[in-house]
């Protein structure tokens, strides 16, 4: 049966959420600029490790070739996708809190439509 202490839960668990979405709204600003520019960010990588190919006289396939095998661009590729791969388990979180939330406004409204029923 439903009483007000379920009411008094569900919404404690509503400002828990809320809280959690305020603090990560930064975290998630952040995130969606790393996610928006990761293509370009990883040309403009690829680009930096092509140069000293083509200053050498290189074609452009055979320095891109190079710049990919180069050690170094693989490990700026690498901490690349790692800061990718944060940025979308970042997001991840915030949309599967705000789901959170918005199922929260579901039972509660619900919950409070059968008080009503129940006292009526």
């Amino acid at each position: 049966m439903s009483d007000n202490g379920e009411i008094f839960q569900i919404e404690k668990r509503m400002k828990t959420s809320t809280s959690i979405l305020i603090k990560l709204a930064a975290q998630v600003g952040a995130a969606k600029q790393v996610r928006e520019y990761d293509s370009d960010r990883r040309k403009n990588l690829l680009a930096k490790h092509m140069v000293p190919y083509l200053k050498a006289g290189h074609s452009a396939a055979a320095s891109e070739t190079m710049a990919r095998a180069d050690a170094r661009y693989e490990t700026e590729f690498e901490a690349m996708a790692g800061q990718r791969e944060t940025a979308d388990i970042c997001i991840a979180t915030w949309e599967a809190e705000h789901a959170k939330l918005d199922a929260l406004r579901s039972l509660l409204s619900m919950q409070k439509e059968t008080m009503k029923t129940l006292e009526g």
